[in-house]
């Protein structure tokens, strides 16, 4: 047995949870995979895989056997790899943003990434939530928000900011709130994508203190909720880089920037006990390194299209 090859197979049917889907990846039967996994079994004495008619999870032996069979793979493909190839370098990755970075700034860095590095195939997954790393199989993952202490590595890419927005017709008729506390007299447009839709944060006397919100509208996506915001139905609370050119032309109105809350900082996330794949560092230097040049881009496009 190519215990190697083998430890590839698990690490992509885990990935996939299908036999099937790892299979057509791999261009084998899906009865080859599952042999493999067999074999694999069978040489490591525990059962890595539930398996029913249409699902596949890991055990809990599976997940920790993942991450140790990671390492081994990512050893070998760094051991094989020489300063030379770095232009030639080959592989997958899978990685993970919330929409508001993914409909606008990833897909930038991702060009720009595949123009360098085009043998690299890329799988985007544009989620509200956030994501375990290792049971779902992801390589990295962007977030907007303080991290708590965990076993992931965080490399700070840059900030986010947030503004509180309405159009021009809906303050006349409503009103125009002065402090973050008469929200509540008002249609609040709510995310409903975020954990703590409700609640908005705002820097009152020297520290952010959430207040409660309400409205008749929600949406799982902010540029539903500008165009929303747009149409007079609320006010929103959105990334100020969705609403800049709004801003800009009059057309949204930005109320309460006073009490704007700190910045939330965008962290680029992988696992810290995996040692990292030269595709994987390869693509986390190039983002460390392209952020600055890209978000100031954005800003300058949405402000002047």
């Amino acid at each position: 047995m190519d215990i190697v090859k083998s430890f590839k197979v698990f690490q992509l049917v885990a990935q996939e949870q299908s036999f099937s889907r790892a299979a057509d990846s791999l261009n084998l039967v899906p009865s080859a995979v599952s042999r493999q996994i067999n074999e694999l079994e069978h040489w490591l004495g525990v059962r890595l895989l539930n398996r029913t008619t249409r699902t596949v999870h890991l055990t809990k032996e599976g997940s920790d056997y993942l991450a140790k069979t990671s390492q081994i793979i990512e050893l070998v493909d760094a051991l094989k790899f020489k300063k030379n190839d770095h232009k030639n370098i080959e592989g997958k990755l899978k990685i993970s943003a919330p929409m508001m970075l993914g409909q606008h700034l990833l897909p930038q860095i991702v060009a720009g990434f595949k123009r360098d590095f085009p043998n690299v195939k890329l799988s985007l997954f544009l989620l509200n939530r956030k994501v375990d790393l290792i049971e779902e199989g992801f390589d990295l993952a962007l977030r907007v928000s303080h991290l708590a202490d965990s076993n992931l590595v965080a490399r700070k890419l840059g900030n986010l900011s947030f503004a509180t927005v309405a159009s021009s017709d809906y303050l006349a008729s409503n009103g125009t709130p002065k402090v973050p506390t008469d929200l509540q007299q008002h249609s609040c447009l709510i995310n409903s994508a975020v954990s703590s839709a409700n609640r908005w944060g705002y820097k009152i006397n020297g520290r952010v203190k959430n207040v409660k919100v309400a409205g008749d509208i929600d949406a799982n996506e902010s540029l539903a909720l500008l165009s929303l915001a747009k149409q007079g139905q609320g006010v929103a609370f959105l990334p100020e880089v969705y609403v800049q050119k709004e801003l800009a032309n009059g057309t949204l109105v930005e109320v309460l920037r006073e009490f704007r809350p700190e910045p939330l900082p965008i962290n680029l996330l992988y696992v810290s006990n995996r040692l990292v794949s030269p595709v994987l560092k390869t693509f986390i230097d190039y983002v460390v390194a392209y952020f600055p040049e890209v978000m100031p881009k954005l800003e300058a496009e949405v402000l002047y299209p």
